[in-house]
């Protein structure tokens, strides 16, 4: 696989490192499903009620439909630069610019995110009485310093291992799965507690549902990670797609799956809402259904699954600001790689800092509403992201010849569905003080990075006047 010619060997990535099931990992590593469903139900409860498998559900067919966006693009380009390669050769580097700034702070968002939810699943084992307090951000900085030492070093061993420990997680999580579903839920009466309602569009006002969507994107958005890995895994334009599509379906199905358990598991989503308050919901579920034992088990589950989102997590954002910062477009000495492990070990000192500054500044928070509050600006932020590259990938598609009507009607279809999520989620303004005020944080998030692409093409046009440069081959 070739690196381009402009690329010096300093700001090259080890070619062809990570295999199909490191890819894969990646994907759905920064999902985290065995972990994200061991409370994610429960806080989609107290947002929908006991429609929480409809939205979840719901979700995965708009994230199908911004998925094919992704997989259009990584046919064609295999680049660390992601959306910044992407959009960026399909309508303007400046475009390109402003995608690439949004999926970055989604990235560290996500990953302070899980700083904070898989220190809520430490303190609960071994300290539940510091979750009251200020001792789980103790837990938070362990966590994210085994992170970045391991993303220091290889992306191979790294992308592995969240494959490995997703892997594990699942399987236990599996097992409480059929538990739940084989007692028969909190009734003990599977004709009367196992029903389809949670899965009836009448579950759920249809005002409701967008924000419902939202929240659904704090799971298992982000399986488009798996595209910063062009430039290190083996043949990335056929393997590549396939991760992205795999991740999502394989995520959202045990996110609506596991969502629907918790539902029948709890006399009422009122009562499923409250267990988040408690500790781990899905833990106490295990302990019911299957023993107390394994409720400690989910636990240590939840966090495993976890840890594997912080890597993948950290390895997205590195790769972003290191394709940037080797477009010129970032401080140049972050475009380099490490000489031996060939990592963009630069990027990755300033993600670390940027990825646990928001978890400290959350110190007065309960973890699991640290969690709540980077997560959800995140999803408001990524839901603007996904939509800005579904119509690159329409631009892209329309420019093309022969034109393909059916890719250019699917891609149309996901950014009406994208757009109407964010106009649900944005108007009318959310009751709730902090469901504004993450909007507010998105909004400026995305005015900032309309500012910073406008102050470049006035001080430094000529860093914009190319196409973004592919890390290698489109034909590898």
């Amino acid at each position: 696989m070739a690196v381009d010619s402009d690329t010096a060997p300093d700001t090259a990535l080890r070619s062809g490192s990570v295999r199909f099931a490191g890819t894969v990992g990646s994907a759905v590593g920064i999902q985290a499903p065995a972990g994200g469903v061991s409370f994610l139900p429960a806080l989609m409860a107290g947002v929908v009620g006991v429609a929480g498998p409809f939205a979840f559900g719901s979700a995965v067919i708009v994230m199908l439909f911004v998925a094919y966006a992704f997989v259009v693009f990584t046919r064609e380009f295999a680049s660390a630069g992601s959306v910044w390669a992407f959009c960026g050769r399909a309508v303007s580097p400046s475009y390109g610019l402003l995608c690439a700034w949004l999926l970055i702070f989604v990235y560290v968002a996500y990953a302070g995110s899980v700083f904070a939810s898989n220190a809520n699943g430490l303190v609960t084992l071994v300290a539940p009485g510091l979750i009251g307090g200020h001792g789980w951000l103790a837990f938070a900085a362990g966590l994210w310093l085994v992170t970045v030492v391991l993303t220091r070093y290889s992306i191979r061993v790294s992308t592995s291992l969240v494959f490995l420990l997703e892997f594990i997680s699942l399987v236990l999580v599996a097992v409480v799965a059929v538990a739940v579903l084989a007692h028969g839920g909190a009734g003990g009466d599977t004709v009367s507690r196992l029903s389809y309602h949670p899965f009836s569009p009448g579950a759920i006002p249809i005002g409701t549902l967008g924000l419902g969507l939202v929240f659904a994107f704090t799971g298992f958005s982000g399986f488009e990670v798996a595209a910063t890995l062009g430039e290190e895994s083996r043949a990335p334009r056929r393997v590549i797609p396939w991760a992205m599509v795999v991740a999502l379906l394989v995520s959202g199905g045990i996110y609506t799956l596991i969502s629907y358990v918790e539902t029948v598991a709890y006399p009422s989503p009122q009562a499923l809402a409250a267990a988040a308050e408690h500790g781990v919901p899905l833990a106490s579920t295990a302990s019911t259904f299957v023993g107390s034992g394994f409720g400690t088990v989910i636990n240590v589950a939840a966090v495993i699954s976890g840890f594997g989102a912080q890597l993948a997590t950290v390895n997205g954002a590195t790769r972003l600001l290191f394709a940037l910062a080797r477009s010129h477009l970032a401080p140049a000495p972050l475009g380099v790689t490490h000489p031996v492990h060939h990592t963009p070990t630069r990027a990755l000192a300033v993600v670390a800092v940027a990825t646990i500054v928001p978890v400290l500044a959350l110190y007065f928070r309960p973890p699991l509403e640290a969690f709540a509050d980077l997560a959800t600006y995140g999803a408001d932020v990524i839901a603007v992201a996904y939509l800005l590259t579904v119509l690159a990938a329409i631009v892209f598609t329309a420019r093309r010849r022969p034109l393909r009507p059916t890719r250019l009607l699917l891609l149309v279809a996901g950014a009406v569905l994208m757009g109407y999520v964010i106009k649900t989620t944005v108007y009318p303004l959310p009751v709730d003080t902090a469901l504004r005020l993450y909007l507010y944080a998105a909004a400026a998030t995305l005015l900032a990075g309309i500012a910073v692409v406008v102050i470049v093409r006035l001080v430094a046009a000529d860093r914009l006047s190319a196409a973004p440069p592919l890390g290698t081959d489109p034909a590898g």
